[in-house]
């Protein structure tokens, strides 16, 4: 993430911009959309009224059967899951164990997605409170763009953050919804897993702290501020984009494909005329230097051609495998031992007929079948209609033309 140029929402509705290993921010905009300025990639974190962060606990498993429970959770708590190539509406955090479940932290986009938090040129969005350093095992108020957000951490990683109220909220609001948060935070981690209060900000009154510790139990401090959490791996991340930017962005990449390709087209075609035009100026040569030769071989080549046509109209009669004597010599061979028997056989140039008797139409049939597979016989074409059967004797007919 020390390469990423962050983008997180400040307590008013400005936006802080943070450059790659910055540790302050010098510049803001005023909404994301403006920030075309900075450079890629541009990693936008996100306020909980547009990303909400939802902490579980789901039995071990591979990875594949975690995203199955992860996705079965959500849904169970209304939540609308959108996903595709291109990215989707949701990601999960995997912080630790917890006996044997495991403990995960889901970033959700809001839907529908806020227009003005969309920008094009995003590389990824995630919670703001994700890329921050947060106090370890504490629950954490703070202003963002005017509303009260309320997170947990888990080992200095955020595992839940809601919003609760416009700012600012009476002391007797702020205590009974940290006090409700812990109760159902430490259900899922444990007794005692959150062990203080961090009032981020100057918005704060300076005896807040003590009035909320007396009330809630817990020891709670003011912080001036979160410093971007510089040790944030963002690589390993999925991409988490809301539906508007991954449409916007594949129709950005499949028009600079198409222009690519345009440009390439043109060339290829430019340089196939080219081509072309070289490869025809070779092909009249090589045709002229074809036909000068042509012309010294012309009378030697019609007499080779005349030897091989009456060489040609001697095949049949020197193809030892065209014999009517040979064929038969075949045929016999596969002959069955019983059961089969030829009452005439004839050859008519490429034509070969068969008629005989068989025991029961299966035999003949075999027979005929078995012709196919013998090498001087399967040069013909075999048509054998259906055996005509007489008492106890198929008569069959069998008839092959020289392909």
């Amino acid at each position: 993430m020390s390469a990423a140029t962050l983008l997180l929402p400040a307590s008013d509705n400005a936006w802080r911009v943070w450059k790659p290993r910055a540790r302050s921010s010098s510049e803001t905009v005023d909404t994301p959309a403006e920030a075309l300025h900075l450079a890629k990639p541009l990693l936008i974190g996100l306020p909980a009224t547009a990303c909400r962060t939802i902490g579980l606990l789901v039995p071990q498993a591979d990875e594949e059967t975690l995203v199955q429970l992860i996705i079965t959770n959500l849904e169970r708590r209304g939540l609308k899951l959108d996903q595709s190539a291109a990215g989707k509406n949701f990601r999960w955090h995997h912080l630790g164990h917890n006996g044997g479940q495991a403990i995960i932290s889901v970033d959700v986009l809001a839907e529908p997605f806020p227009e003005k938090l969309a920008a094009n040129h995003a590389s990824d969005y995630t919670s703001a409170l994700r890329l921050a350093e947060l106090p370890a095992d504490q629950i954490i108020l703070l202003e963002e763009q005017g509303d009260l957000i309320l997170a947990a951490s888990h080992r200095g990683k955020l595992y839940h953050s809601h919003l609760f109220a416009q700012a600012p909220a009476a002391d007797d609001a702020l205590a009974l919804e940290i006090t409700l948060s812990r109760l159902a935070i430490e259900a899922e981690l444990g007794e005692g897993s959150l062990t203080g209060v961090s009032l981020v900000g100057s918005s704060f009154d300076s005896g807040l702290a003590k009035r909320l510790s007396d009330a809630i139990g817990l020891p709670v401090r003011n912080v001036a501020d979160l410093a971007p959490k510089a040790d944030a791996d963002s690589k390993s991340w999925t991409k988490l984009l809301p539906l508007a930017v991954r449409h916007a962005q594949q129709t950005a990449t499949s028009r600079a494909k198409l222009v690519r390709w345009s440009i390439l087209g043109c060339g290829l075609a430019a340089s196939l005329v080219f081509l072309a035009y070289a490869y025809l100026i070779s092909l009249e040569r090589r045709a002229a230097d074809l036909e000068q030769q042509a012309e010294l071989i012309r009378e030697p080549a019609e007499a080779v051609r005349e030897t091989s046509d009456k060489w040609k109209s001697y095949g049949q009669a020197v193809d030892s495998q065209r014999y009517p004597m040979f064929l038969l010599a075949e045929i016999s061979r596969l002959m069955p031992g019983s059961g089969i028997v030829i009452r005439d056989f004839e050859v008519k140039g490429n034509d070969i007929e068969i008629r005989g008797e068989a025991r029961d139409a299966q035999l003949a049939f075999q027979f005929i079948e078995d012709f196919k597979k013998n090498k001087a016989l399967s040069r013909y074409t075999w048509t054998n209609p259906r055996p005509e059967v007489k008492g106890t004797t198929a008569t069959f007919r069998a008839q092959g033309k020289l392909q």
